[in-house]
């Protein structure tokens, strides 16, 4: 993983000590990559080029960036899961197939993983920059004055309203002559792939073949993400899960472990607060106590892998200390429900806590593993929102109150449309909403996360679910099950102990929503002060 900076300037004179949006941008830049730093200039007849790449080397061999050749340089963030790549470094692979197809969009659709990237092409004058599919990782650019600014992180500056993340499913292409930015949408050309689609289809009648496949697929994903790790640094665990004990980090859990050796260490990261407004203490919180029980479950379950609960307990002093840095970090998401989740990953990601030994007994212990897996997508690929329960609300409660030997009405088909019109939204706008936001407060401290769920291949399995095995209303009871194929894998793979777990949002569970004395009536939807 990588942090991108990149500033052209029309001026012929390397202005950038002066430069405040660059300095700004470069500190936060920085912290992604503690391996490596490196600021290099390219001057051309149009002006001059600064990229600066900080570098957190996870993969085999240690690569400097930026990338050059005499036809293209490359600054490239994050991981490709290509089989090609398995045996080299993601980001020589991708100077090797620009030198070999000397066709940007052709390289850029090939890739398969989570990115962004910057590619100058100097026989073009221009630069080419994006992410991938998804839109997994952070970018943002602006041009001001007719100097362009690329950068993983928007610094706060007085122009910082003038930066514009980057969207998925979208190629930016800046004209170093003109200073104009053209947006070529992936569905304009034919070598990039299209917008994933969720499956209008309602119901099958044989489920189990399907529970198969998705507990097959995303098998793969875990270990597609877990076997070719190689940092630089030495750390006790290989990797981390984002933990909070619920159904969607601990089928990762078990998944890992399924498919690692005896003796792997995984530390489970778990965060809880102390909310001073609620008078809740750490080890008090939902998602405490959950953690302790379904750690315990997988300690059962798994004897030759050695689980560590990380327990990151945060004082309210320490999240004022920090609160800050976190608003300035997950810009432009600027509400107070974006605050509550992104400053629980950011604690929990730092991994600074006690690690359980049993019951009764934790010792200190900080988490240094700089691979991080996270459970998000499976909400929105499964419908696990309160959103997604509500069209069927009405119909449920009516049936509910209804003698059940009366024969249930017809369900509406609407409202498996109206669902499977939310489920693509929520797919959309992934981008804006969560991982560009988790993606800024997970790297500052030079980690990086990666979303199995958000796998390329299982998102295909997972779009063509139909959607009653989904969000499953039956007619019969009235009952509403969410992320009913996401039980019934739990209870394939023997994890009956969390089937049946209901959902909680991270900023309820660890306690990090209206912590202020006066907030109580705070909505999520709020403006940030």
């Amino acid at each position: 993983m990588c942090g991108i900076l990149l500033r052209f300037s029309r001026s012929s004179n390397v202005e950038i000590a002066n430069d405040y949006t660059f300095q700004s941008a470069k500190q936060l830049v920085s912290e992604r990559g503690t391996d490596y730093q490196n600021l290099i200039h390219i001057p051309s007849n149009n002006g001059v080029a600064s990229l600066y790449s900080s570098v957190l080397s996870i993969r085999s061999p240690f690569t400097q960036q930026p990338l050059r050749s005499e036809l293209y340089t490359v600054q490239f963030n994050g991981e490709l899961y290509n089989k090609e790549t398995r045996d080299k470094n993601d980001g020589h692979w991708i100077l090797e197939l620009l030198n070999d197809y000397d066709d940007i969009f052709k390289v850029v659709g090939t890739l398969e993983g989570e990115f962004a990237y910057t590619i100058l092409a100097h026989g073009e004058n221009k630069i080419y920059f994006g992410k991938d599919q998804l839109g997994k990782k952070s970018l943002a650019y602006t041009v001001i004055d007719g100097t362009l600014y690329i950068s993983s992180c928007i610094p706060d500056v007085p122009t910082r309203t003038s930066f514009h993340e980057c969207k998925n499913l979208s190629m930016y292409i800046f004209d170093m002559e003109t200073s104009e930015i053209t947006v070529l949408p992936f569905k304009d050309n034919e070598y990039f792939p299209k917008e994933y689609s969720v499956s209008d289809v309602r119901d099958i009648e044989i489920y189990q073949p399907l529970i198969s496949q998705i507990v097959e697929s995303l098998t793969s994903a875990v270990c597609t993400r877990t076997n070719n790790i190689h940092t630089l640094n030495t750390s006790i665990a290989k990797y981390a899960i984002l933990f909070s004990g619920g159904i969607d980090c601990s089928i990762l859990a078990s998944l890992a472990a399924k498919t690692s050796p005896a003796g792997t260490i995984i530390d489970l990261l778990n965060v809880s607060f102390y909310n001073p407004r609620t008078k809740t203490l750490p080890q008090n919180t939902p998602d405490r106590k959950l953690g302790i029980q379904n750690w315990e479950n997988l300690r059962k379950m798994y004897p030759s892998i050695q689980f560590q609960l990380v327990e990151v307990d945060v004082t309210y002093e320490e999240y004022m200390d920090h609160k800050e840095k976190v608003k300035q970090l997950i810009y432009p998401n600027d509400t107070e429900m974006d605050l509550s989740i992104a400053i629980a990953f950011y604690f929990a990601s730092r991994g600074k806590g006690f690690s359980r030994i049993n019951a009764n007994e934790k010792i200190p212990y900080e988490s240094t593993c700089k691979v991080l897996l996270s459970g998000l997508g499976a909400d929105e690929l499964f419908g696990g929102y309160t959103r997604h329960e509500r069209f069927f609300t009405p119909i449920s409660n009516i049936r509910k109150k209804q003698d059940k030997s009366t024969v249930p009405e017809t369900v509406d088909a609407n409202l498996y449309h109206l669902l499977q019109q939310e489920l693509q939204k929520d797919l959309s706008n992934l981008w804006i909403r969560n991982l560009s936001r988790d993606d800024k407060v997970i790297a500052c401290w030079s980690k990086e996360v990666r979303y199995p769920f958000l796998d390329t291949h299982f998102i295909s399995y997972a779009t063509s679910v139909p959607l009653s095995l989904k969000l499953h209303y039956d007619p019969q009871s009235g009952d509403i099950t969410r992320k009913w194929t996401l039980r019934h894998v739990a209870d394939q793979l023997d994890m009956g102990w969390v089937s049946n777990e209901a959902k909680r949002a991270i900023q309820f569970g660890a306690k990090s929503a209206k912590m202020e004395a006066g907030s109580g009536k705070m909505k999520g939807t709020d403006k940030l002060a």
